[in-house]
């Protein structure tokens, strides 16, 4: 009973910690739902909230410091820097979509224009329409 427990709270840890998701939880532990994963994750951290400390495997290579508030806030700021990041390449990305949607605009109106002028069909779209 003790090592399942242990077992138990090591997955969690592991979640807790992010060095697995819970998906690969599932996977590792052969658990199929994923509410018994985020159980885990709850008592683990009730534990952790209640000054009991967290039990491990004893081969475990993780320490009661992956969990500390400081670890989180850690955490936290660095996916903050990363959220950042990801929004300046979207208006990048953005700002880039709309160059290219504004040039094959311009290129849409120039072969309209040299399909007019000369009546020729640039692109063969009406010789394939017609076969």
């Amino acid at each position: 009973m003790k090592d399942r427990r242990a077992f138990m709270l090591q997955v969690a840890r592991e979640v807790l910690t992010g060095r697995i998701s819970v998906q690969e939880a599932m996977e590792q532990s052969g658990v199929k739902d994923k509410r018994t994963i985020v159980s885990w994750v709850k008592q683990a951290m009730k534990e952790h909230q209640s000054g009991k400390v967290l039990e491990l495997l004893p081969d475990s290579p993780y320490k009661q410091e992956d969990c500390t508030v400081a670890s989180a806030e850690d955490k936290i700021n660095a996916l903050e820097s990363k959220l950042a990041g990801a929004r300046q390449r979207n208006l990048e990305l953005l700002h880039f979509q709309q160059i290219l949607t504004n040039k094959i605009n311009d290129l849409e109106v120039l072969i309209d224009y040299a399909e007019r002028t000369y009546q020729i069909d640039i692109l063969n779209i009406k010789q394939k329409k017609t076969k």
